[in-house]
């Protein structure tokens, strides 16, 4: 079970809380699991950072605009999209692996299997360390001094979740997703919309005025987001609450 800090990491955007160069778990030729697939491809803590969510921490001052949602969103996407062939290659030798451990093949020749994984993680990885880099270009200086000023000062990663803890906020992130899909369609819709006004030559005012109209689905997003973030902290242990805060100060 993947119980790494990513699964409530995601909740407010792995940039924003784990930094543009979090390390990730390689994969070593004599690994003999076969949970090969990381977290950030897969997790609902993903699809929450693919709809454009994310840095619910920072100060109202700060928040994010929408441009930046869509900008992220974009991202996000875009990386979902580019490495869904490696994702199904991974998916594939984790099922061959799984089944040869089944058959009681020997150590070496589940090893032989997971080591063809490899490189398939290190272009994977190598891709989502640029999607980090992507997405840290998209905040303003200001919301990075931000974050480099909240760093985890405490060891946050002995935070443990049970099988059911993972379970309830893999529930509580879709439903926090079927909420406000309206919300992140018509936001993403505004933002292309004074785009394209801005290509075509509008008025900064003119561009302001379609802007505007994201205020209120920006508002109740947001609004949901924080629920969510309390739903989650409201599943946890006092211990792992402490751990939570620690890390998102």
């Amino acid at each position: 079970m993947r119980t790494r800090l990513v699964i409530l990491c995601g909740v407010i955007a792995a940039v924003a809380a784990c930094g543009p160069s979090e390390p990730v778990q390689p994969v070593t030729a004599t690994s003999e699991g076969v949970d090969l697939v990381p977290d950030y491809a897969v997790s609902p803590a993903a699809r929450v950072d693919a709809a454009g969510i994310g840095a619910a921490q920072f100060p109202e001052s700060l928040r994010l605009t929408v441009e930046q949602k869509a900008a992220i969103a974009a991202l996000h996407d875009a990386f979902m999209k580019a490495t869904a062939a490696d994702v199904a290659a991974l998916r594939a030798i984790e099922q061959e692996a799984k089944a040869a451990a089944a058959a009681g093949k020997t150590r070496e020749e589940i090893r032989a299997i997971v080591a063809r994984a490899v490189p398939i993680r290190e272009r994977l990885d190598a891709a989502f360390k640029k999607l980090q880099a992507d997405i840290w270009a998209v905040y303003t200086p200001e919301q990075r001094a931000w974050i480099e000023s909240h760093r985890p000062r405490c060891d946050a990663s002995a935070l443990k979740l049970t099988e059911e803890q993972v379970k309830q906020i893999r529930v509580l992130q879709d439903q926090f997703l079927a909420a406000v899909k309206s919300d992140l369609d018509l936001i993403r819709s505004i933002a292309e919309e004074a785009r394209a006004a801005r290509e075509a030559g509008k008025s900064r005012q003119e561009v302001a005025a379609i802007l505007a109209k994201a205020a209120e689905p920006h508002r109740r997003v947001a609004e949901a987001e924080k629920k969510l973030q309390e739903a989650i902290l409201a599943l946890l242990t006092p211990e792992q609450q402490a751990r939570w805060r620690c890390s998102h100060r």
